[in-house]
């Protein structure tokens, strides 16, 4: 899996990038397809506004591209934010995945079990 991690208005340190790397993971933890996670750390430069440290995500996994956005007064809080966020998302994807599986596995007994009923049934309407 390929990480970027980049800053706008904000001096990304050693420390940041530990921290938004080591929680990531748990995000990959749940799904293995993800090919790329592209971070990115922000600060509006907004007076007003009280939540200014903001975290963005764009994930690409097989067949699907998840961006999540998390605002905060500070950039841990707004990344911890970001990870839940996304852990949603790709548990959801993860799920929809899982029961088309399942769907799938489900049509096929189904037809199995139907083409190895008909001889059974055709010999003894034979009869």
């Amino acid at each position: 899996m390929q990480l970027n991690i980049r800053g706008k208005g904000i001096e990304l340190t050693e420390s940041l990038k530990d921290y938004a790397q080591k929680k990531i993971h748990k995000v990959e933890h749940f799904f293995h397809n993800i090919q790329q996670i592209d971070i990115e750390l922000e600060v509006d430069k907004i007076k007003e506004q009280v939540e200014s440290q903001v975290a963005k995500a764009t994930v690409w996994m097989s067949g699907k591209i998840v961006h999540a956005t998390e605002a905060s007064a500070d950039m841990y809080a707004s990344i911890d934010l970001l990870i839940d966020k996304l852990d949603k998302q790709v548990k959801k994807f993860k799920e929809k995945i899982v029961q088309e599986k399942r769907r799938e596995s489900s049509k096929e007994k189904h037809i199995l079990h139907e083409i190895l009923d008909k001889p059974e049934q055709e010999s003894s309407a034979g009869e």
